[in-house]
């Protein structure tokens, strides 16, 4: 479960503003549900100013699943929208389990990324410092070179790094589409498969396997250059056998 919720982090979920609304700032929250029941929420905030792109995420375990595992986590990134493709900057994730907090940063400021806390584990850092000695980004600037990609989001692969994890996003593209459904998006979509797959650190060394999810994009804004920006409006898969869906619930400027 936790792996998948990284890669709804990674992916952000962080949809939707009206469509050809400037990208300026918007909140957006948004439920998890495993079978019938809403297990997480998250709650999001983008905003965009110039050459600079900000981003915020809360999430927090509800329901009934609070009773099993108390978690929540923040996680903050910036990133420079330069003219090819967003750059990173920062990121930090904090997360709270019980009562054990961590904090992971990981910076950028040319070649490979820096991250604290540094790896415990020699064998594992120095498989890991080789992962993203090739070239990596943080989630939220993996949002953001997934929506800014032009016409769709999907196809692109993206090496992604949150501080302790190197893993692969790549989107394959499933068509276009509609919702019409619960979520606060309605309307035409793009529909990827998204393959989360793990290239160094603890998920990769305990043999995890990689996960497969449907993803909808919508292009929920227009940015002051007039690109668009696609984000995904609700996702869904399996897993441990059960089926899950995320969705959004609220839309605020």
């Amino acid at each position: 479960m936790r792996n998948a919720f990284t890669s709804l982090l990674a992916l952000g979920l962080v949809a939707a503003a009206p469509a050809c609304a400037q990208a300026a700032g918007v909140t957006v929250s948004y439920n998890l549900d495993v079978g019938p029941l809403t297990v997480t929420e998250v709650k999001f905030t983008v905003t965009v100013s110039g050459g600079e792109a900000h981003g915020k995420a809360r999430i927090r375990t509800a329901g009934m699943s609070r009773v099993f595992s108390e978690f929540g986590a923040t996680a903050v990134g910036e990133a420079r929208l330069v003219e090819a493709s967003p750059e990173p900057v920062t990121y930090t994730i904090t997360r709270d389990e019980s009562d054990t907090r961590k904090v992971t940063t990981v910076r950028w400021d040319g070649g490979p990324p820096s991250y604290d806390p540094p790896m415990k584990k020699s064998d594992r850092k120095e498989r890991l410092d080789a992962a993203i000695a090739n070239g990596v980004v943080d989630p939220f600037t993996a949002v953001l070179r997934i929506g800014m990609a032009g016409d769709s989001p999907c196809p692109s692969t993206h090496q992604v790094f949150d501080g302790r994890e190197v893993f692969e996003l790549a989107l394959f593209d499933k068509g276009a589409g509609k919702l019409d459904g619960d979520a606060a998006w309605k309307g035409d979509v793009q529909r990827c498969e998204v393959r989360w797959t793990p290239i160094a650190g603890r998920a990769k060394d305990k043999g995890v396997p990689g996960d497969s999810y449907d993803v909808a994009f919508a292009p929920v804004a227009e940015l002051d250059d007039g690109r668009k920006l696609w984000l995904p409006v609700e996702m869904s898969g399996k897993l441990k056998s059960l089926n899950f869906r995320g969705y959004v619930t609220k839309v605020s400027d």
